[in-house]
């Protein structure tokens, strides 16, 4: 019987012991930012030809000899052919209304748009001013970016992750416990946020077109990135 007691005895402790490791040590949530901020080293920019004509094959071959003309003025800066584009080729009958309200044909019209990619932004403005002297009559759009955005992403994860630590180290040291492991790790949202989308008015345009150079300013990029973090802390 004393042997039936202390075998049942030691199988508790046992069970007592294993059932207490099995409980996880609490947790901490914390969340992170991490931001930073780089100077942008690309630009894509997109200008627009649009031309009118009274028939069809007028109005398409006026678009094509602009849009070459605006293509070779701006290889012409340097530019590789290989980074400009051309797409969101448009062509639609124009009509206007009489006075009676009659609705008759008043030609054709073709759009073409231009997407160029400049690493040197010194020749930005250039770029502009020669696709507007050289038959663009719209800028569709003027974005900054960065070439290799990874390396400042992974910068801007890597400070998040030290926030949320710092954050939880100084809420567990007050209630004077300690970390000792991580439960979850959550990453959110890692983005880069460009300083401005440009878009030219049509004063920009008519100075560009008199031989003024296109002022351009790049501003900061910011590359932020958000953590979740679970802290396992001491009892």
């Amino acid at each position: 019987m004393k042997i039936f007691s202390l075998t049942l005895l030691i199988v508790m402790m046992i069970s007592a012991t294993t059932f207490a490791a099995e409980i996880p040590p609490p947790i901490i949530s914390v969340s992170g930012e991490g931001i930073v901020e780089a100077q942008p080293d690309r630009a894509t920019i997109s200008v627009g030809v649009l031309t009118r004509a009274k028939n069809p094959s007028e109005v398409q071959a006026a678009n094509a000899k602009a849009a070459t003309s605006v293509i070779n003025s701006i290889v012409a800066l340097g530019i590789e052919r290989k980074k400009i584009s051309t797409g969101n080729y448009n062509f639609n009958p124009v009509y206007r209304h009489t006075d009676n309200g009659k609705r008759i044909l008043d030609g054709y019209e073709a759009t073409n748009s231009v997407t160029v990619i400049v690493d040197d932004l010194n020749l930005v403005g250039k770029v502009i001013d020669a696709a507007l002297n050289h038959g663009a009559n719209q800028v569709n759009s003027l974005n900054f970016g960065l070439r290799n955005k990874t390396a400042y992403q992974d910068e801007a994860l890597r400070l998040a992750v030290l926030d949320a630590k710092r954050k939880a180290e100084i809420a567990v040291s007050a209630l004077g416990k300690s970390i000792v492991g991580v439960r979850s790790v959550s990453i959110g949202s890692n983005s880069v946020s460009a300083p401005r989308n440009y878009k030219m008015s049509r004063a920009m345009a008519e100075d560009a077109a008199v031989g003024y150079e296109t002022p351009i300013e790049s501003g900061t990029l910011t590359c932020s990135a958000n953590v979740h973090v679970e802290f396992e802390i001491s009892r």
